[in-house]
């Protein structure tokens, strides 16, 4: 063999091995990047661990989405990321620890839709003001919900079910995994800006709702995409639209709903991290060039878009932007549909 030998590698095992060698040269790549690109403050910021505040526990899609971005982000600084789970009071305690922390970078939170702005929109005892308690860093991902009903429900697609429900005032019903719930909210905004009167029925998590549903007891539900999938694919529920403003990857066929009937309707969950206010700005955007970078790397891509998301990233200044609408937009839903206290 002089001393060499030639392997040659055929099929799919080649394939995957290809495959699993560029995604591991693209995250060498990336995270070079971050180095040379990340500000001055860099080098001073950060030289301790960091924290990252999550409202939910262990195990649960939001402890697995700190913990992808945590894990990476320890590469990059070189100081351990923890991801310190403060669950209760629907995300709202881990809210209120990081907006009392020190304005340092050191600790962040894990923000989303629920705790920054349904829960400030329906809870008159928080502590803490979402925009004027937080510096927003960068946005992770938006997902969309899907407005879905019986397969048996005499309506084929949105304006057919907007007609059928204006036709029955109150004699159709929509169901939520609570009372309060990002599901909840967006159906009351979907009722509102349709001008249709339907009943809410709050359920404890989302399996009896699903049981409801497929026995035609509950006419429409807002779900994620990933729970009712399978049963929209298998023809045993209709999906009438996403809530995103326009269409979603996760769900090939199915239109936005600003699109299919009810113009200027959108809506999303999202998830964030914000640093306490008054945070230096040095440090935010040392944080938000990083999370950035890490977004963009294709095994972080990848576990982050399952449910139909948009990859954020965005500047500070433009997660701020967002933040000055979506809240606002959280606490007319509330009002208008008597949530708020």
């Amino acid at each position: 063999m002089n001393g060499s030998m030639n392997v040659y590698l055929t099929g799919t095992p080649a394939r995957k091995l290809v495959r699993s060698t560029r995604a591991a040269l693209m995250t060498a790549f990336l995270l070079a990047a971050v180095s040379v690109i990340a500000p001055a403050a860099a080098q001073t910021f950060p030289n301790k661990p960091l924290k990252i505040v999550v409202g939910f526990p262990p195990g649960g899609g939001s402890d697995l989405m700190a913990r992808i971005v945590a894990e990476k982000m320890s590469v990059i600084f070189k100081q351990p990321v923890i991801v310190d789970n403060k669950p209760g009071a629907g995300s709202t305690i881990a809210a209120t620890f990081v907006s009392r922390a020190a304005p340092d970078g050191y600790t962040i939170l894990f923000g989303q839709a629920a705790n920054v702005g349904v829960a400030p929109a329906i809870m008159s005892t928080l502590t803490y003001d979402p925009l004027k308690d937080f510096a927003p860093i960068t946005r992770l991902v938006s997902a969309p919900l899907v407005l879905v009903g019986p397969a048996d429900l005499p309506a084929k697609n949105l304006k057919e079910l907007i007609a059928l429900t204006a036709a029955k005032p109150n004699a159709l019903s929509y169901g939520s995994p609570g009372s309060g719930t990002v599901g909840h909210l967006a159906g009351a905004m979907f009722m509102n800006e349709a001008k249709l009167k339907a009943v809410h029925v709050p359920y404890k998590g989302q399996s009896l709702l699903i049981t409801d549903m497929l026995g035609g007891r509950i006419a429409m539900y807002f779900s994620t995409i990933a729970v009712v999938k399978p049963y929209v694919e298998s023809g045993k529920m209709r999906a009438f639209g996403v809530t995103s403003a326009k269409p979603s990857t996760a769900f090939p066929g199915v239109p936005a709903i600003g699109d299919a009937g009810l113009p200027g309707y959108a809506v999303e969950n999202w998830y964030g991290l914000l640093a306490p206010a008054g945070t230096p700005a040095a440090v935010i955007d040392t944080l938000q060039q990083t999370v950035k970078q890490i977004l963009l790397l294709p095994e972080v891509m990848h576990d982050l878009t399952k449910e139909g998301g948009e990859i954020g990233g965005e500047s500070p200044a433009e997660f701020a932007k967002f933040l000055s609408i979506d809240i606002p937009r959280w606490k007319k839903i509330a009002v208008e549909a008597e949530l708020a206290p």
